[in-house]
């Protein structure tokens, strides 16, 4: 059951600027819920492509919410995604294998947009990845330490659809604020 609060939120995030800004709490994600104000600031950014928008809204429902009913709106169904290791990704399955993999590496990996450029198809996003390291992934064994750190996407979105990307972080500056 959808709270009162949560009810006054997705209503004022409706009539924000931004695209798509209410279906995160719209599905009641935890995830959602704990980067609402990092959602609602990525969201905020003046963005003034619809293909920009799409791309900023891809990494709220994957990164920021863990909406994959959302995702599947956005992405074209033989989405090909690339991300720092090398790794690509094809399909929703393939995005949600991969954000489960994040997910138990670095608990609450999550993205902070400051830049969005978009020229056609084309959407470069630069922002602040960041998370908790939660696995024994670039150490012996986790740390649990939180890291920030730099980095950058480059989208293809074509009919309102992402159809391909690829993420580019900062992994010297992780090893060195994990340890």
């Amino acid at each position: 059951m959808i709270t009162h609060k949560q009810l006054l939120l997705a209503a004022g995030l409706l009539l924000a600027p931004g695209f798509a800004s209410a279906q995160y709490l719209a599905m009641n994600t935890g995830a959602a819920q704990k980067n609402e104000l990092l959602i609602q600031k990525n969201n905020g950014l003046i963005v003034k492509s619809a293909n920009g928008k799409t791309a900023v809204a891809f990494f709220n429902a994957l990164l920021n919410a863990r909406d994959v009913a959302f995702l599947k709106t956005i992405v074209s169904p033989d989405v090909a995604f690339r991300n720092s290791l090398g790794v690509t990704v094809n399909g929703i399955e393939g995005l949600t294998a991969m954000m489960g993999k994040l997910d138990n590496t670095f608990a609450g990996f999550r993205i902070e947009v400051t830049e969005v450029v978009a020229e056609g198809d084309v959407v470069f996003l630069k922002g602040n990845f960041s998370g908790t390291h939660s696995s024994a992934f670039l150490a012996p064994v986790a740390t649990n330490k939180p890291f920030t750190v730099p980095g950058f996407a480059r989208f293809t979105v074509r009919d309102g659809k992402v159809t391909e990307g690829f993420s580019v972080v900062d992994f010297n500056q992780i090893t060195k604020q994990i340890q």
